[in-house]
């Protein structure tokens, strides 16, 4: 890991200084604190002081100025992104230590979290390897904070291979080695000859002769046989070129960031059984591939689903909901849910709505809803429900099938849950539009080489419903 929860101390320090400065030994540092004042506006500040060691070596101390734990909790986010600026500058090892200090147990996490996920870069192919990070000494649960960062990562190292290193053919693969150790969960993989014979036609025309086939893969963790199970639910298109409707220069380069929802739901499912949860939990992944080929599915073309329903293709770059679709059909049918959350990067009108550090949510049931969005705010990752307007559904109505798969321009993103909610009955379903966050990369306020966004909500989530 770049972030390790150790009492081992580097030469470089990251203090934080309120009303603890005592806590401080360095009698230069405490004689700078001391002259140090906020201007009125602050609410924090972050300066850096360089010592000369006897071995001719720098020492870098980093000073964050906070006025309370109110205001370390309204500006983490830029706190954290400060700090993360200054230790890539210097290329440096630092230690904090949390011990003593008046932070509370949820800010540290959430500090520490969002330091570590600044931290990540991704290496896999390139020589020169991260020398930076930061040693911690916190008052948590280490194991279960350090084993949520490294599920982060190894979902966002997933995002970032390219599409000739992970297909579904190798994500596959990489599935079954990582669970293959762990007796509670079972792993079932379902290939197209099944999905075709079951009328999956969402998937499987989708899919229509791409190179490599497509598969659902279902994983079960089974600790109490009575009761129903938590799902989540993701499709994971490997690489988006809009198939017939292909995709212009400047907006398929980076298609296959397009899976990042799986990585979330996958390395999410495998912090949670790797460390304290103990009800029932299912996770699904539709794997599939959108290309052209000589037998691509073509606009036009009408299609029987997993529920019998017929649906006309508008657009085949709509194919998010095609496959979404089929696979809460067949979750609803196969098995007892609970409750039931979705997450996919479905509409272009998210992404107009709400931009760039909020996801869109729809959903059935309204205070778990209303819980739900208030965790978001909370930990930083945040979602905001659309107004459901049922009258926009008669949108969705075609003369030959029927249902549309896509409405052209006007309310996109209601009109895609409106879409879904013919596929699925449960009052517990809510649904994520997860379009833009999770693939920011170039603003160096915000997280960088693909989001870490989504984990740690879905955490809190099932920790508390």
């Amino acid at each position: 890991m770049r972030i390790l929860f150790t009492n081992k101390k580097n030469k470089n320090n990251v203090y934080f200084i309120v009303s603890w400065k005592h806590r401080i030994k360095d009698k230069k540092l405490l004689k700078y604190i001391d002259k140090f004042k906020f201007w009125t506006w602050e609410n924090f500040n972050i300066k850096t002081i360089d010592n000369i060691l006897n071995n001719g070596k720098i020492k870098h101390n980093i000073l964050v100025f906070v006025r309370n734990n109110k205001k370390f909790n309204e500006d983490i986010e830029n706190i954290t992104a400060k700090i993360w600026d200054i230790i890539i500058k210097t290329n440096q090892k630092f230690s904090l230590s949390f011990k003593k200090l008046k932070i509370n147990t949820k800010l540290q996490e959430y500090f520490i979290e969002f330091l570590a996920h600044k931290l990540y870069k991704y290496t896999e192919f390139k020589k020169d390897k991260n020398k930076y990070g930061i040693n911690i000494d916190a008052n948590i649960d280490e194991n279960i904070i350090e084993n949520k960062i490294e599920s982060i990562y190894f979902a966002r190292d997933l995002m970032n291979k390219p599409w000739n290193k992970l297909n579904p053919d190798t994500y596959e693969k990489i599935i079954k080695e990582t669970f293959k150790n762990n007796k509670d969960i079972k792993v079932k993989i379902i290939k197209w000859k099944e999905l075709y014979n079951m009328w999956a036609e969402g998937i499987y025309s989708v899919w229509k002769w791409s190179i490599h086939e497509p598969r659902m893969i279902i994983l079960e963790y089974t600790k109490q046989k009575w009761n129903k199970y938590n799902a989540l639910v993701w499709k994971w298109v490997t690489f988006d070129t809009w198939g017939n409707n292909i995709k212009p220069t400047n907006y398929i380069e980076d298609m296959y960031f397009d899976m990042w929802g799986s990585a979330v739901v996958l390395w999410t499912f495998k912090h949670l059984v790797e460390t304290w949860y103990k009800k029932n939990l299912i996770c699904w992944v539709w794997i599939v591939e959108n290309k052209v080929s000589h037998n691509s599915y073509l606009p036009g073309d009408i299609l029987k689903m997993y529920n019998w329903k017929t649906v006309k293709v508008w657009n085949t770059d709509a194919e998010w909901r095609l496959v979404l679709a089929d696979v809460l059909s067949y979750v609803e049918k196969q098995y007892d849910i609970n409750y039931i959350f979705d997450f996919a990067t479905l509409t272009w009108a998210a992404i107009m709505a709400l931009w760039q550090k909020i996801w869109a949510m729809m959903w059935r049931n309204e205070k778990l809803l209303k819980n739900i969005q208030d965790m978001s705010w909370e930990n930083k990752e945040r979602f905001w429900k659309l107004p459901l307007y049922k009258w926009y559904k008669k949108l969705l109505k075609d003369n030959e099938a029927d249902l549309n798969n896509i409405v052209q321009w006007w309310a996109g993103t209601i009109t895609a849950w409106l879409f879904l909610t013919e596929f699925i009955k449960n009052q517990n379903w809510i649904h994520f539009d997860i379009a833009w966050p999770w693939m920011t990369k170039k603003d160096k306020n915000y997280w960088t080489w693909g989001s870490w966004f989504g984990i740690r909500l879905i955490i809190d989530i099932l920790k508390n419903i």
